[in-house]
This record gives C-alpha cells, sequence and structure tokens, in this order.
C-alpha cells in the first residue's frame, strides 16, 4: 500500500503525485502549489506525534 502523502503547508490535504520527464513532484489542489518531494509530508508520521 502506498503512504499517503500531505501537503506541507496546509498540513491537512493529500497531495496528487506529478510524473514528468523522469522526476516527481506533488501538487497540493487546496493550496494549489506544486511542491518538492522533499517537502512533502507522510501522514504516518504527523499522526504518530499528537
Amino acid at each position: 500500500m502506498k503512504e499517503k502523502l500531505i501537503c506541507p503547508d496546509c498540513n491537512q490535504k493529500e497531495v496528487e503525485e506529478v510524473n514528468a520527464c523522469g522526476a516527481s513532484n506533488y501538487f497540493c489542489n487546496h493550496c494549489k502549489k506544486l511542491i518538492s518531494s522533499s517537502r512533502v509530508k507522510e501522514k504516518n508520521n504527523l499522526e504518530e506525534r499528537k
């Protein structure tokens, strides 16, 4: 099962993976921003911190 990835800016919405020319980036439909893979947070890590 693939990990659910969360936007680092709004901390609540899942992001969509965008693959182009061999690179993977992510897009948040809530913020309307493209996010680099190094900034995206895993949902499981956020739940453990609470």
